[in-house]
C-alpha cells in the first residue's frame, strides 16, 4: 500500500513536472537551412531525415504558399486539408536546404497561421517531423523518403514582421535532380543526394512534354526529352479536379492531355512517400500553387513509325518513304525535307495514303551517295513538330548501297549523333565477322529477388570486322545462341535499333552460317576513359562509333565511385546493396590519367567480380573506391542512359589492388591523427592510416614534390574511428610525395596534418 502512495505521489510530481516544463520550454533560434541540410553520406543511401527530428525550434521565413487566399472577399483553402491548415514556407536567403512545410494540426484561430499571405515574412515556433505514412506513429528509420515539416505551436500567435511582398525567385532545376528514369517504375532512381536540398522549395522546370500520371492524387506526370518523369501533385486547390473541402475549387481546371508541351511549371518540391502508390516508392513531386505557375503551349501532331522501301535503297531505286501522323486537331500538313551529300534541304509534300500513314518517293541517287531527311507535321492550331524532334542532333539517313550484301561498318556507320544506323527494319545479308562475346561470357541474366528489385542482363552475341570504328555488333536470335569465340560467321537478319542499341535479329537457322572457327579474336580497341567518358550521351558519335567493339583502357585507373548509381552522388567508399531508390544495377566508375570517368557494367558477365549490388559476396571479389586497376578491356554496351565497358571474363580485369578507405577500429579516439605511412620507402605500394576522434569532413590527398595533386583519396564526411588505405604508386615516377590530412570536424574543428613519402623504384 505505501509503494502505491509513493507511486500515486510521483505521477503526480511527475505531471506537475512537465507543466512546468511545458510553460518554460525554450526554443532554438535556427534557420531553416540548419532544419533541413542533412549530410550527403546520408542521403547516399536514403536517410533524408532531418538531424533536428523532435526539436523544438524558432526561425523567421517568406511564406510562398499560405493556408488559404481570398478571392472576391471571400476566404477559400489554397493547400488541401478540411481540419488542418498548411503552408510553404522559405528562407529569406533564397538558399538551398532553405524550404519547410508548417503544418496545423487542426484549425485553431489563435496562432492566426491562417492569415498571412504570400510573401509576408513571419517568426513561428515548433517541433520539427519528419513525416512518412499514416501508417506509422512514428519514424521507421529502415524506410527513407521523409517530408520534413514543423508541427506548428499552437499556444501563441505566430508573428508577422511584414506584410506584403512575394514569392521567391523560382530555383531553376531539371528532373534527374530529383528522380532519374521512368520513376516509381522499373528503372529509375529517386536522387536523394539531388533532390533534398529543394524539399520545400519553390523551384522551376522548362521545357517538357505532359505524360500519364498515378492514381492518388498525381493527376500527371512531367516528362523531358530523356524520358525522365517528376509527377505533379495537385495540392493546390487551383489545380485540383477533386478539391479539399469539397466544392472549394478556386477555378475551373482540367488535367492537360498527354503530348502537351510544358513551357514551364513552377511549385513546391515535396517528398510524397506517404501515398502507398506502388509500393510507397513515389518519389518528390512537384505542387504547383498559382494559375501562373503553370505555362502550357498546344499538342502539336504526334510523329512515330517512320519507314522507307527499299531498305537499302540502289541506284535504280525511288525510295518510299512513309510516316504515321496523329493530331487532336486537324492536319494541315505533312512533309519530307531531304538532302543529298550535305546540300540543300527539299521540302515534298506526303499525302495521307491510308489512315494515319502519309507518304511519299525520293528520287533515285549514284551509288554511295548519302541522303539525309526528317519528316514535319502542322495542324490547325498552327503547331509543328518534327521527327526526329531535334534535326539539329539527328537526322534519317542512308547511303546508296549496290545491293542489301552489307558489311558490319555499313550497319553500324551513323553520319550525326541519333545513333540510329541508316537500314534500320531493313533485312540485311552477307553480313561477316569473328564472334568476340558469346552466350558463356554474356548469359541471359535475371535476378527477380535482388535487394533492389528486378535486375536483367540480356544474352549477347557480338561479332566484329576487324578493328576501328562502327566494326562490332550485337546479333541476336535462337540462331545466334550456341555461336562461340573465334568463329567467322556470315549473317542475316534485320537491322533493329533497341534502347539505343543496333542489332542484326535473326530468325531461321539457316540466317547464320558458320564459315570457320578457332580464329584469333580482332585485338582491342586502345582507348582512353576520355573516349569512353559516363558523361557522353546517347548517339553522340565519338563514343558511338565503339558500341559493340572490344575496347581496353591500356593504363591505370582507379574506382572512383563504386556504386555508379544514375541518381544519388557517388560518396560511398563501401559497396551498397541495391536498392529500391537506388537503382545502380552493378556499376561502377573509373577514372584514368585523361581525369575523365568511364563506367564499368558488371552483372551477366562470366567473371567474380562484384560492387555487392545483388548482395551476394561469397566466391566473389569486392571492389570498393579507390581500388586500383591496372587495365580494363571489354565489350561496349549502351543501356539506362549510360555507354558502358562491359567485361566478359576475369581476363579482362587486369591486377585490381585494393586502395580504398577500409576501417581499422570503431572505437574513437581522443585525437586526431595522421600515422606515417608504411612501408616507406616503398615499391609501388604503401598503407596510409589516420584517426579521427568525431564525425569530419575529410579529405586525404597525395601531392607530388611541387606541390601538384597527385591523387584524392578520400574526399567525405566520416564517423570516428581509426582507418587505412592502399595507395598504388605504380603509375608514378621515383620520388618524394606527400600526403595531407584535413578533417573540419563539429563546432569549428579543423586538423591538418602532412607526412613525407619516398617512392623508390
Amino acid at each position: 500500500m505505501k509503494k502505491l502512495k509513493y507511486l500515486a505521489l510521483f505521477l503526480i510530481f511527475a505531471a506537475f513536472t512537465y507543466v512546468v516544463v511545458a510553460n518554460i520550454m525554450t526554443w532554438q533560434n535556427l534557420s531553416l537551412m540548419q532544419i533541413q541540410t542533412v549530410p550527403n553520406d546520408s542521403l547516399v543511401v536514403g536517410k533524408d531525415w532531418s538531424p533536428k527530428v523532435g526539436d523544438s525550434v524558432q526561425f523567421t521565413c517568406r511564406v510562398v504558399a499560405p493556408p488559404q487566399v481570398s478571392i472576391g472577399g471571400v476566404y477559400h483553402t489554397l493547400l488541401r486539408g478540411t481540419n488542418s491548415w498548411t503552408c510553404y514556407a522559405q528562407d529569406t536567403s533564397n538558399s538551398v536546404y532553405g524550404g519547410i512545410v508548417i503544418r496545423q494540426g487542426s484549425r485553431y484561430t489563435n496562432t492566426f497561421l491562417q492569415n498571412v499571405d504570400t510573401g509576408n515574412i513571419i517568426t513561428v515556433k515548433g517541433i520539427v517531423q519528419d513525416f512518412w505514412s499514416t501508417a506509422f506513429s512514428n519514424i521507421d528509420r529502415s524506410k527513407s523518403g521523409y517530408l520534413t515539416q514543423i508541427a506548428l505551436d499552437t499556444s501563441a500567435a505566430i508573428v508577422i514582421n511584414s506584410t506584403g511582398g512575394s514569392r521567391p525567385t523560382p530555383k531553376l532545376v531539371t528532373i534527374p535532380d530529383f528522380a532519374v528514369g521512368d520513376y516509381p517504375n522499373a528503372g529509375g532512381s529517386i536522387n536523394y543526394v539531388g533532390g533534398e536540398k529543394y524539399e520545400g522549395m519553390y523551384v522551376e522546370l522548362r521545357n517538357l512534354t505532359v505524360g500519364p500520371g498515378l492514381v492518388n492524387r498525381q493527376p500527371f506526370s512531367l516528362v523531358d526529352t530523356y524520358g525522365n518523369k517528376l509527377y505533379v501533385r495537385d495540392y493546390s486547390n487551383f489545380f485540383s479536379t477533386s478539391p479539399s473541402p469539397a466544392g472549394d475549387t478556386l477555378r475551373p481546371w482540367s488535367i492537360p492531355a498527354q503530348g502537351t508541351i510544358v513551357n514551364y511549371i513552377r511549385g513546391v518540391i515535396i517528398n510524397c512517400n506517404n501515398e502507398g502508390v506502388l509500393g510507397n516508392q513515389l518519389p518528390y513531386v512537384i505542387v504547383p500553387i498559382y494559375p501562373n505557375d503553370l505555362s502550357l503551349g498546344g499538342v502539336p501532331p504526334q510523329l512515330s513509325s517512320p519507314n522507307k522501301t527499299p531498305g537499302v535503297p540502289t541506284p535504280t531505286d525511288s525510295v518510299n518513304v512513309t510516316v504515321t501522323v496523329s493530331s487532336t486537331t486537324t492536319i494541315t500538313g505533312v512533309n519530307v525535307f531531304y538532302r543529298i551529300n550535305g546540300g540543300a534541304f527539299t521540302s515534298k509534300a506526303m499525302p495521307n495514303v491510308a489512315g494515319n500513314i502519309f507518304a511519299a518517293k525520293l528520287p533515285p541517287r549514284q551509288l554511295n551517295d548519302l541522303v539525309e531527311y526528317y519528316y514535319g507535321a502542322s495542324n490547325s492550331a498552327g503547331l509543328t513538330r518534327l521527327l526526329p524532334a531535334d534535326t539539329s542532333i539527328s537526322k534519317l539517313f542512308y547511303v546508296v548501297k549496290a545491293s542489301d550484301s552489307l558489311s558490319v561498318q555499313d550497319v553500324q556507320y551513323c553520319v550525326n549523333n541519333g545513333g540510329h544506323s541508316g537500314y534500320e527494319n531493313a533485312i540485311v545479308r552477307g553480313i561477316e565477322g569473328i564472334v568476340t562475346a558469346d552466350t558463356t561470357d554474356f548469359r541471359n541474366y535475371s535476378c527477380t529477388s535482388c535487394p533492389g528489385g528486378a535486375v536483367t542482363a540480356p544474352a549477347r552475341v557480338i561479332i566484329q570486322n576487324g578493328t576501328g570504328a562502327f566494326s562490332g555488333i550485337w546479333i541476336s536470335g535462337p540462331p545466334t545462341d550456341n555461336l562461340v569465340k573465334g568463329q567467322r560467321v556470315r549473317v542475316k537478319g534485320t537491322v533493329t535499333y533497341s534502347y539505343g542499341v543496333n542489332t542484326i535479329l535473326t530468325s531461321a537457322p539457316t540466317d547464320v552460317q558458320v564459315i570457320s572457327s578457332g580464329n584469333a579474336l580482332p585485338a582491342p580497341e586502345i582507348l582512353t576513359a576520355s573516349v569512353l567518358a559516363n558523361s557522353k550521351a546517347g548517339g553522340d558519335l565519338t563514343i558511338k562509333r565503339w558500341e559493340s567493339v572490344l575496347v581496353k583502357i591500356n593504363t591505370p585507373m582507379w574506382i572512383t565511385c563504386v556504386n555508379a548509381s544514375r541518381g544519388t552522388a557517388c560518396t560511398t567508399v563501401e559497396p551498397l546493396i541495391d536498392t529500391t531508390f537506388r537503382r545502380n544495377f552493378g556499376e561502377f566508375l573509373v577514372i584514368d590519367n585523361s581525369n575523365v570517368q568511364a563506367r564499368v557494367m558488371l552483372p551477366g558477365g562470366n567473371h567474380t567480380f562484384t560492387n555487392k549490388w545483388d548482395g551476394v559476396t561469397a566466391g566473389k571479389t569486392l571492389l570498393t573506391k579507390n581500388d586500383s586497376i591496372s587495365f580494363m578491356q571489354g565489350i561496349l554496351y549502351y543501356a539506362f542512359s549510360n555507354y558502358k565497358i562491359c567485361p566478359r571474363t576475369n581476363s579482362d580485369f587486369g591486377t585490381v589492388t585494393p586502395v580504398g578507405v577500409r576501417t581499422i577500429s570503431n572505437e574513437v579516439s581522443t585525437t586526431f591523427k595522421l600515422n606515417q605511412n608504411f612501408p616507406n620507402p616503398f615499391n609501388p605500394s604503401t598503407r596510409i592510416s589516420f584517426s579521427l576522434p568525431m564525425f569530419a569532413k575529410v579529405t586525404v590527398t597525395v601531392y607530388d614534390i611541387m606541390g601538384r595533386e597527385v591523387r584524392q583519396l578520400v574526399n567525405e564526411n566520416m564517423n570516428a574511428g581509426s582507418f587505412m588505405i592502399d595507395f598504388n604508386g605504380s603509375d608514378l615516377a621515383s620520388g618524394v610525395y606527400f600526403v595531407r590530412l584535413t578533417a573540419d570536424g563539429i563546432k569549428g574543428t579543423r586538423f591538418s596534418d602532412t607526412k613525407k613519402m619516398l617512392l623508390v623504384k
